[in-house]
């Protein structure tokens, strides 16, 4: 069975990959170009920064200037699924997989399985809560099989939303389950009515596809669905992509999921919590990225195709700040952040006058290698044995530390490594034409299929 979830890159055929092949692009990452497509800043450090990608994680504790990699084995979220991502206030990070939650108490090196009802659940979000950022949600769907309910019920799903106030420790439920049947996609928490939740989820197929806001007034305990007004076939899944702080009734959602980069997507906003909305930005191709700024004052949308949009939230008139390719947007009190691409001129980006220009926090080839961990049985040491590999598809090498170093710590590299001493791949000046062109050929020849990414 098949979940409408994950950030995904697909190449269209194997005739595509041999062009690649042939036309000495990048490698790709499991299937899919390297490209980043969240980032998250920690609540208890502006500095540590969080990018997901289709490669792994990179973990950054000096605001962009270095980045590790901790790998997809590691934590063990292989091929195109793409995992919820939170960081806690006590510096716990929280994955969220297809079958199963993982927490990190902030270390990157050793995880834990959530057992009791998280296990082998499959996670569609997470979020840490604004109000108090010790806590995070999770939300849940298990398949219970296609004769689960009434007759030609077709398949059923039990969803859950399970809470834990201990940065990720312990893990309760904080009411019953969401009506049988739905598949859950994201949640959202408002920061000004901390017991306002919001979950989107969809049901049924394509054909009859059902997509709603499930509202909660009490944190959990009971549920309301609310109908989402999608274009059917067109627009089969819709991600809440955030609350205003200062509204709990004010509720930003992004449709989109169709199989097709092309296909449109809209901006969604009500103002009565999911009762009625009206369309605040339309796109002809999928909207990756969605910011809303720490005072909700301002609103950031864009795509890989049309570039990057800003408007205020007071009137919501969007104009077009940038061309720039995005693949995820991040607002913080002082800069806004985007996933992009070489072409764009970066993968990381940060941006000090809303997006009309930036400056690049990170290349693909900039990556300083593995996350390093002192215990050498630690789950993350398994990088250091994929990163020549994946050094050679970024197409730069990082030092790879053979020794024991205090787990979570960032230490500058002493030497600077010498072309293929660590890994094997030919190190050399960046290429902005030769990125450029190899990503075009790329992009030319790929299919982006859904992609949540609300964040």
């Amino acid at each position: 069975m098949s979940f409408s979830r994950a950030t995904r890159l697909a190449v269209a055929s194997s005739a595509s990959v041999a062009a690649l092949a042939l036309a000495g692009a990048p490698a790709l990452a499991n299937g899919r170009f390297p490209a980043a497509n969240q980032l998250v800043v920690s609540p208890a450090d502006p500095n540590t920064l969080v990018a997901r990608t289709t490669f792994g994680i990179l973990i950054s504790r000096d605001h962009g200037q270095n980045w590790d990699w901790l790998c997809e084995q590691a934590v063990g979220f292989l091929g195109n699924a793409d995992p919820a991502l939170g960081l806690t206030q006590g510096g716990s990070a929280v994955l969220g997989k297809f079958d199963a939650l993982l927490v990190s108490s902030g270390d990157w090196c050793n995880w834990s399985t959530i057992g009791g009802g998280l296990a082998d659940a499959y996670v569609s979000d997470v979020v840490v809560r604004p109000d108090t950022p010790h806590a995070v949600l999770a939300v849940t769907s298990t398949y219970l099989g296609a004769d689960a309910g009434a007759p030609d019920a077709g398949p059923m799903y039990a969803s859950q939303v399970f809470q834990s106030t201990d940065d990720g420790a312990k893990w309760a439920m904080p009411g019953p389950p969401l009506q049988a049947g739905w598949v859950t996609e994201t949640i959202e928490v408002a920061a000004s009515d901390p017991s306002r939740l919001y979950v989107s989820a969809v049901r049924g197929a394509l054909d009859a596809r059902e997509v709603s806001l499930f509202v909660s007034t009490d944190s959990g305990s009971t549920w309301t669905p609310r109908p989402i007004p999608v274009i059917a076939n067109v627009e089969p899944s819709a991600f809440v992509a955030a609350v205003d702080p200062h509204n709990a009734d004010r509720v930003y959602v992004r449709t989109g999921g169709a199989p097709a980069e092309a296909t449109a997507s809209r901006l969604l906003v009500s103002d009565d919590a999911g009762k009625t909305y009206k369309t605040a930005l339309t796109l002809p191709s999928q909207m990756y990225g969605f910011a809303l700024s720490p005072d909700g004052s301002k609103v950031f949308a864009g795509s890989a195709r049309e570039g990057l949009y800003q408007a205020a939230a007071s009137d919501l008139a969007f104009t077009k700040r940038s061309a720039i390719h995005v693949r995820c947007l991040r607002a913080t009190a002082s800069e806004l952040w985007a996933c992009s691409d070489e072409v764009s001129g970066f993968t990381l980006g940060s941006s000090g006058d809303d997006g009309a220009t930036f400056a690049a926090r990170l290349h693909l080839d900039g990556v300083r290698g593995p996350v390093r961990c002192k215990e050498r049985d630690a789950g993350a040491a398994i990088c250091a044995q994929y990163w020549p590999v994946q050094c050679e598809t970024l197409g730069g090498c990082g030092p790879v530390d053979a020794g024991p170093v205090d787990a979570g710590k960032v230490t500058p590299p002493t030497t600077t490594p010498a072309p293929s001493a660590s890994c094997g791949c030919v190190l050399g000046p960046r290429s902005a034409a030769g990125w450029g062109a190899g990503a075009a050929t790329i992009l030319a020849f790929a299919a982006l299929l859904r992609r949540r990414a609300k964040r």
